[in-house]
């Protein structure tokens, strides 16, 4: 009989808590799909909430360690014997591995769900890059298969650690904790949103380009209003920032035009995309996509910057430009032409049948079955 067992506490970034919520979902995914005579394992930390499981097929553990420390303790390789001889995955590189014989009967997948501590450090901080670094070198050390959401992703790892590492495609899901609440409305009622606006988690600065959405605002008056996330991408109020962030100011100019929303949980995520007509990424660096993923299944169409995990997340449910101008010039087509905000709403509800926590466990199963 084979155990799966899904690492529960993510690598502590500003996406840990969409990760955790993700190991949820695929941990009982897992559980559902496991082959006759397997189940699943969900292995957390001491300290944090179990979640309530109702497949029999799916156990729980916890750590004598709390997620805190995990990080320091597990870049230790004693630390993995414990796990010797299991099926073992995590969706972040946040992993215990060490070198292993090839007749122990251990099998361990990481997934490495973004690029950014290659393409913009800086977002994570040093040493909070460094460390995603090292954990991501141990994965392709140890690991024996590497996973990635998208190819653009594992095109980046392959740069870095040579066109031979073998890399497979791994497509996630939205995380529930991301899904619409029952008092979405009341949310966004109590926020003071418009009924119809434009969403976007972009904040100011060379990464973040919140600049060209506002740009794009003063250019045409006709677009809708603005709804600004704060808190979805890095050095945001659940990011490493979060003593120190001064939060986003509306310009004097924009002012009436432009709100600003603080997430304070995931599921304000969920309330404040299923109002909105249009999902705004001018970002010049992708996350895991958990954030698009959603909109897709609120079908929410995206404008985006190009970058290429987001194109390729996207696809036809969206529209690129990669400056400024040519940001302003896809966003006002997209609202001002005929029929082409509700082709493209259409075409990302289709999308989003293609992402869902069961394939991505049958992959998963599949994948470890061909190790």
């Amino acid at each position: 009989m084979a155990t799966l067992t899904l690492i529960a506490d993510p690598f502590p970034d500003w996406e840990a808590a969409a990760h955790a919520s993700a190991a949820r979902d695929l941990a009982q995914a897992v559980a559902e799909t496991a082959p006759r005579g397997c189940s699943a394992r969900y292995l957390l930390a001491r300290g944090g909430e179990m979640p309530d499981f109702a497949s029999p097929r799916l156990a729980t553990d916890v750590l004598p360690l709390r997620a805190s420390v995990l990080p320091l303790v597990w870049q230790n390789g004693a630390t993995a014997r414990p796990l010797d001889g299991e099926f073992v995955h995590a969706l972040t590189p946040m992993m215990p591995l060490r070198a292993r014989g090839d007749d122990d009967g251990s099998q361990t997948s990481v997934t490495i769900p973004h690029s950014i501590a290659w393409e913009a450090p800086a977002l994570l901080g040093n040493s909070q890059a460094r460390l995603y670094r090292a954990f991501v070198r141990r994965a392709v050390k140890h690991a024996d298969i590497i996973l990635t959401p998208t190819h653009a992703t594992a095109r980046v790892l392959q740069q870095q650690y040579g066109s031979d590492l073998p890399v497979q495609v791994f497509p996630l899901a939205t995380p529930s904790a991301l899904a619409a609440p029952a008092d979405a409305a009341e949310r966004r009622a109590a926020w003071g949103l418009p009924d119809r606006y434009a969403l976007t988690t972009a904040r100011p600065g060379e990464h973040g380009r919140l600049e060209w959405v506002l740009d794009a605002m003063r250019a045409h008056p006709e677009l809708p209003p603005l709804v600004v996330l704060e808190g979805v991408d890095p050095q945001g109020p659940m990011g490493r920032e979060k003593e120190r962030d001064p939060g986003i100011e509306v310009p004097d100019d924009l002012a009436g035009r432009v709100r600003t929303v603080r997430i304070e949980d995931l599921s304000d995520i969920g309330a404040a995309m299923a109002a909105a007509v249009v999902l705004l990424q001018p970002q010049a660096f992708a996350g895991t996509g958990y954030t698009l993923l959603a909109a897709l299944d609120a079908a929410v169409p995206v404008v985006h910057a190009g970058h290429p995990a987001t194109e390729e997340l996207v696809l036809d449910a969206g529209v690129s430009g990669d400056t400024s101008e040519a940001f302003a010039h896809e966003y006002r087509s997209l609202t001002e032409q005929s029929g082409a905000l509700p082709t493209l709403t259409v075409l990302a509800c289709d999308r989003s049948r293609g992402f869902s926590w069961r394939a991505s466990a049958w992959h998963l199963w599949e994948t470890h079955a061909n190790l």
